[in-house]
């Protein structure tokens, strides 16, 4: 576990997080991996959207786990989602780690979910417009991953 007291307080400056999915880059295994992720982050959006990520790679978060960059990020209350691009990233159709940086209201027969799960590079972009612009919520994102044969998120 890293220490949260070492790590950076996210800099907001200048970054809308409504409009930017933020990306922190918490595996330095494989810079070969990470420009394949970095490329398939910025492909254009076959729906239309303009892709807009604010990628955090700062060596200063290696090996950091959700909790730790939610602690980093905590000065911005309009974030809903963080994704890290961990060392499972960094492998295979380099899925990312989406976290919640809110607790799940569950309602009668509600499943309860958890606050992470795995989506691949391109559904970025396509889940953070959907988040800002209240088309669905974190949590209809995370039942489609649970039920996914490998619980990674394909839009």
């Amino acid at each position: 576990m890293h220490d949260t007291a070492m790590l950076p307080t996210i800099d907001f400056t200048h970054h809308d997080f409504e409009a930017e999915a933020l990306v922190v880059r918490t595996d330095y295994s494989d810079d070969a991996a990470w420009r394949t992720v970095v490329g398939l982050l910025n492909q254009p959006d076959d729906n239309g959207f303009e892709v807009r990520t604010f990628l955090l790679d700062d060596r200063a978060f290696a090996g950091a786990g959700p909790d730790d960059v939610i602690s980093a990020a905590a000065a911005e209350p309009a974030l809903e989602v963080v994704f890290l691009a961990d060392a499972a990233t960094m492998t295979g159709d380099h899925p990312l780690l989406a976290v919640s940086t809110r607790s799940q209201e569950l309602e009668d027969g509600d499943m309860e979910l958890d606050r992470a799960f795995r989506l691949t590079p391109p559904d970025v972009n396509l889940m953070h417009v959907n988040l800002a612009i209240g088309h669905m919520d974190f949590w209809e994102f995370a039942y489609h991953a649970a039920r996914a044969a490998d619980r990674v998120l394909r839009l």
